[in-house]
């Protein structure tokens, strides 16, 4: 390779990482900041009744999802037209959970969300496998402005279930995407045969790694209340937030971990600034929260305990990049299994004897149980 393309390859990396990064940071500081806000306009208990709800619905979104967050990147990047066989599941699937879910929670909100959710998750996770990182940020970055506005829109109307039905809403209009999908491949369920291992594992992991995600604020509601539940939402927000580097990164990677492309120094970087942001949560925390969330005082210590979950967390997606480009998805399945059975131990355990900081440091000891067996087996 000439040293022209070696430059040419350089700018082409940066404009893509430029791409996937701008737009994340957007799109997660749109939605980050306003699920934040919405702890000073609920209160303490309105927040935890909102944490419930959409843990909720994170959970049906992932049984609805057939795994195609992975499962499209992996095999889109590798060439393979497997877009319309696969949209094709997920919306049966959607339609089928989703009707379940109206009868099981008697609300329209949540019923309709497995639905929008696999729309837009498919349509987005097919950018990221064709490598269309600019249209993939631009739609996210709109999703989230069209959540946000119907979200406080219906808030009026509706209250709390006002801001449900408007994040579910919020994924509807890029179903235009999804028919592009099927006009450019066919339906082939024969295209199945061979990924089917891959495809299940990949599955099952995805829906564990929600459960994983949501468990603590399932579980946390109906045994300790709102008012508990209400400051550690808070706390996993922030997280959430902090976390939006390595997640950004895997976005990024895994199309090129897929072809074996490993990206080492970028994912070395993405570790120092968490480093970074863990040091500044915990010697933060203290000051920010009582100024700005004066309710929520108690999530102070939930922000500093959850902030040490940072770097394990962070290192648990880029092995989890690394074993997704190669097709073994089994590991990265048995550290969630390995996550969730830990939180669910330490909820009953730590949470019943210590409160919050025992909940939350049941959540951190669960990602560092998670990383260390990716560690192990990688």
């Amino acid at each position: 390779m000439s040293p022209f393309d070696n430059l040419k390859e350089y700018f082409l990396h940066a404009k893509n990482l430029t791409a996937v990064g701008i737009s994340n940071v957007i799109a997660n500081g749109i939605s980050g900041i306003f699920w934040i806000y919405l702890a000073s306009l609920l209160g303490v208990e309105g927040y935890g009744e909102l944490g419930y709800l959409l843990a909720i619905m994170g959970t049906i979104g992932s049984l609805a999802s057939f795994g195609t967050i992975n499962t499209l990147i992996v095999y889109v990047s590798k060439g393979e037209k497997i877009q319309a066989t696969i949209f094709c599941i997920v919306l049966i699937s959607a339609t089928i959970i989703g009707i379940i879910s109206y009868f099981v929670f008697q609300n329209e909100a949540i019923a309709i969300y497995p639905l929008g959710y696999v729309i837009f998750s498919s349509v987005l996770f097919d950018l990221l496998g064709r490598k269309s990182f600019v249209n993939y940020g631009k739609y996210m970055i709109i999703q989230r402005v069209i959540m946000v506005s119907l979200a406080l829109l219906l808030y009026q109307q509706y209250g709390i279930n006002g801001i449900v039905l408007g994040y579910s809403l919020s994924f509807f209009p890029f179903i235009f995407l999804m028919y592009r999908g099927f006009k450019e491949s066919r339906i082939d369920f024969s295209i199945l045969r061979g990924k089917t291992v891959f495809i299940t594992n990949n599955y099952v992991t995805h829906v564990l790694k929600i459960i994983y995600l949501n468990i603590d604020k399932l579980m946390i509601f109906p045994l300790f209340g709102t008012m508990v539940l209400g400051p550690y939402q808070l706390g996993f927000q922030i997280f959430s937030i902090a976390m939006l580097l390595p997640n950004i990164v895997i976005q990024y990677t895994l199309p090129h971990d897929a072809i074996g492309a490993k990206n080492i120094k970028l994912k070395k970087i993405a570790i120092i600034v968490c480093i970074i942001i863990t040091v500044f949560a915990i010697l933060g925390a203290p000051i920010i929260i009582p100024e700005i969330f004066p309710e929520f005082k108690e999530s102070v210590k939930v922000v500093q305990i959850m902030s040490l979950a940072l770097i394990p967390s962070s290192l648990s997606v880029l092995y989890s990049s690394e074993l997704l480009g190669s097709e073994r998805s089994k590991i990265v399945l048995f550290g969630a299994i390995i996550g969730i059975s830990v939180i669910v131990i330490g909820i009953f355990t730590l949470g019943k004897h210590y409160g919050l900081v025992g909940l939350t440091a049941s959540f951190v000891i669960a990602k560092i149980a998670e990383f260390l067996f990716l560690h192990i087996k990688k």
